[in-house]
């Protein structure tokens, strides 16, 4: 293939792609004029300015010349319009209004450290306050399945008319053009415990890995368009820093670095703070805390600590959802504490003026 025949096809994939997000962005604009009410104006506004951000920290950099440069300038003014917007209400509204809009949340960290265990037990909490939860598994082992009591997480993945074939897309598959992020939500993710739904990248089941080649850029497509107001999203990525890497955990604005006591926890956990990137809030939670150790990884400090907890292991041992053996466990009971701090972040600063680490 020539490069300008390369150029070509990626250039008519990029305009796809901007015509597509254009789509998503002014979806959430109508949502602004059907408000009923301050908070709900301002939860609209919210996700519109969200979203914006996300596409623009997501775009590719080196995108062909001529194809994108009025789009990402038209992100950037309807960003700023929201911006405008949302300065226009009282600081109660705009909690309210940050609250309502959701949280967005990527979960990693080496295997082993327990970033599935927190994921999908905080996708339970948030569902048990009576929050929208959607629960992505960016794995393409099974794992978070088990969270939510599935035997076997094959039906939460994408279905074959969600998908179409496309050389510029990873894996030469991408989401169908004719589907919009919150549809593929409401139509392929499926019901779990604490009526939490889940989505999921196809599980390998073959040497050629079919399944998640099929299913994960049209996976991301929705995790990063899917801004609608009312919803927590919360994704569990793939262990260790090639996802990250990938920037797989861009659709989120808030990323949980998970690190386990072993010092190669701690290795990876370091590492993946270089990757995470501007515009987007980290916050490290150590697992599996021992009360008796006062020391921290080196050159991490942990805003939360989960308690080692023998009953967990236990759970983990007999396959069961540690939120469904053991309620009242230590661990479970810090678990509760980061879900609503983690609501209380989101309700007390704005995300894109207020970044920490």
């Amino acid at each position: 293939m020539s490069s300008a025949t390369g150029d070509g096809i990626r250039g008519e994939w990029l305009r796809a792609r901007a015509e597509q997000q254009g789509a998503v962005v002014e979806h959430l604009r109508l949502a602004v004029g059907q408000a009923i009410d301050a908070t709900d104006a301002c939860a609209a506004w919210t996700a519109v300015q969200r979203q914006c951000r996300r596409y623009l920290r997501s775009w590719p950099a080196a995108a062909v010349p001529g194809t994108s440069e009025g789009h990402v300038a038209r992100l950037a003014t309807i960003a700023d319009e929201a911006d405008e917007a949302i300065r226009s209400y009282g600081t109660e509204v705009q909690a309210a209004g940050r609250l309502a809009a959701g949280l967005r949340v990527a979960v990693v960290g080496k295997g082993g450290a327990g970033k599935t265990f927190i994921s999908g037990t905080l996708a339970r909490l948030l569902a048990r306050q009576g929050r929208r939860v959607l629960a992505a598994d960016l794995d393409s082992n099974p794992g978070l399945a088990f969270s939510f009591g599935f035997g076997s997480p094959d039906g939460a993945s994408l279905a074959a008319p969600a998908l179409e074939e496309h050389p510029a897309a990873a894996y030469g598959w991408q989401l169908s053009g004719g589907l919009a992020p919150a549809t593929v939500v409401n139509r392929y993710a499926v019901p779990a415990a604490d009526g939490v739904k889940m989505l999921s990248l196809g599980k390998i089941d073959g040497p050629e890995k079919q399944g998640p080649r099929r299913t994960v850029a049209a996976t991301l497509q929705v995790l990063r368009g899917f801004g609608d107001a009312g919803w927590d999203v919360i994704g569990d990525l793939e262990a260790g820093l090639t996802t990250p890497f990938e920037r797989y955990h861009d659709f989120a604005d808030h990323v949980l670095v998970i690190v386990g006591p072993e010092w190669r926890s701690a290795l990876a956990a370091r590492r993946l703070l270089g990757l995470i990137g501007d515009g987007i809030r980290v916050s490290i939670v150590a697992n599996r805390h021992d009360k008796h150790d006062t020391v921290d990884h080196r050159g991490l400090t942990p805003r939360w600590r989960v308690p080692l907890d023998p009953s967990v292991a236990e759970a983990e041992r007999l396959g069961v959802a540690p939120l469904d053996h053991c309620p009242g466990s230590p661990a479970l009971q810090a678990l509760d504490s980061v879900m609503t701090s983690l609501l209380e972040d989101l309700a007390g600063h704005d995300q894109y003026q207020e970044v920490t680490t």
